[in-house]
């Protein structure tokens, strides 16, 4: 979720008048996970970065907040706040009070738990699959919303995959998304140690399904780039993020390229793939080693980093 300080400071403004009891908070998909023993009194929810994400997000919100508590959703208008309220509709109820300010909005209302209708819902009922074929390798990949890539293989995941080596031992694809990298890397070399990580704890659900659904065995965990990393890999992918809401974010490239180093092995390497106006080139010399351009096909970069 997005949660920026314009509809952050909209809401502290107004949270003493909102009287809202023990708000559960909802600041990413990850809080959607969390267990309760019996539902939250209200909840504040930010608005999901996006927008395939916001019907699910409010769905399971509805049965985690009792039946008639108050919850309130904020973002910007930048964000696409004005057509959140008809998921808020569909999933809470009516929006009560709409309070406007700071280029933001908080949608105000009482939950009618429509979106549990029939029980409490859980990812799994957003969970889909679709057949993806890569060259001679053909895969389901698992679909949640705001999951990437969800239901497609993207032009850039396919360029990035068309220059790597498939004769590594021990990969890392950090970011995994739905594990689509990391499925057919291992389908293609079946005798690799596959590691995929995930800072959301959706696409870390994604990924299992994606291997589960292919009979595939790797490693899968959830990590903030390397935080929760162990070990040194030969190969280490990743097709990078680049927004953070709906600005353009550099500082996760950053933080990527200084923690790389420490995990590759003696001359292992690093392949990134990027939209092509992105300068990823100096910030991976800098930290990881040697880095060359190795394919553009002017909508996206691969960029392939050896350890110095």
């Amino acid at each position: 979720m997005i949660k920026e300080n314009l509809p952050l400071e909209l809401l502290n403004k107004h949270i003493a008048e909102l009287g809202l009891a023990e708000p559960l908070h909802i600041e990413s998909d990850n809080d959607l996970f969390r267990k309760t023993e019996a539902p939250a009194r209200s909840a504040v929810v930010f608005l999901p970065k996006s927008k395939a994400l916001i019907d699910m997000t409010l769905a399971l919100v509805s049965g985690m907040v009792a039946e008639n508590g108050t919850i309130v959703l904020a973002g910007s208008n930048d964000a696409g706040i004005r057509s959140a309220k008809a998921a808020y509709e569909k999933n809470i109820g009516p929006v009560e009070r709409k309070i406007v300010g700071n280029h933001s909005a908080l949608y105000i209302g009482s939950n009618k738990r429509l979106g549990a209708v029939g029980g409490r819902k859980t990812w799994r009922d957003f969970l889909s699959f679709s057949p993806l074929i890569y060259k001679d390798t053909a895969l389901e990949a698992a679909n949640l919303p705001g999951v990437f890539s969800a239901g497609e293989l993207d032009e850039g995941t396919k360029l990035l995959l068309d220059h790597i080596p498939y004769d590594k031992r021990s990969v890392l694809d950090v970011g995994c998304g739905a594990g689509v990298i990391g499925a057919i890397y291992k389908k293609k070399n079946p005798a690799a140690d596959v590691t995929m990580t995930d800072s959301s704890m959706l696409a870390i659900e994604a990924a299992k399904e994606t291997l589960k659904k292919n009979g595939i065995e790797a490693n899968v965990t959830i990590s903030n780039v390397f935080s929760n990393v162990e070990g040194a890999f030969d190969l280490v992918l990743c097709n990078p993020p680049f927004h953070s809401g709906v600005q353009t974010d550099y500082s996760f490239i950053e933080r990527f390229a200084a923690g790389a180093k420490q995990r590759l092995k003696p001359d292992g390497e690093v392949y990134v793939v990027a939209n092509s106006f992105l300068s990823y080139k100096d910030t991976l010399e800098k930290h990881i080693g040697p880095t060359e351009i190795v394919a553009d096909d002017k909508k996206f970069k691969v960029f392939r980093s050896k350890a110095r």
